[in-house]
């Protein structure tokens, strides 16, 4: 990879985050409801650490689709959600094949 390590590669995903996390408090969003975005970004950078690597892979798939759930459940009165904590369980248990489909379909075979 050259210059460009799996290390900084997780640390420019991570403060890149923490960066956007920032940008919406100056932006004036209640990060109230916009937490769950650091479990996407510590998903991302778990899929930094090892593209090839089916463990990070899934882990970080499972933690970005958990947090769009809890970004999705905590916003559901205004999306038309009426009981939004029964979506949440639901879709964070069916999120899990999901994820590890997906994972075993982007990474190599192991030998």
């Amino acid at each position: 990879m050259g210059l460009a390590t799996r290390n900084w590669i997780i640390f420019a995903v991570l403060f890149g985050g923490v960066g956007v996390l920032l940008v919406l408090l100056g932006l004036g969003v209640d990060l109230g409801r916009w937490w769950p975005l650091f479990f996407v970004i510590v998903g991302l950078a778990s899929i930094a650490r090892g593209v090839r690597e089916r463990g990070n892979v899934v882990l970080g798939l499972m933690l970005m689709g958990w947090g769009a759930d809890a970004i999705v459940s905590l916003h559901g009165p205004d999306l038309g959600i009426d009981r939004a904590f029964w979506f949440f369980l639901g879709v964070a248990i069916l999120w899990v094949p999901v994820a590890w489909l997906l994972g075993r379909a982007f990474t190599p075979d192991n030998p």
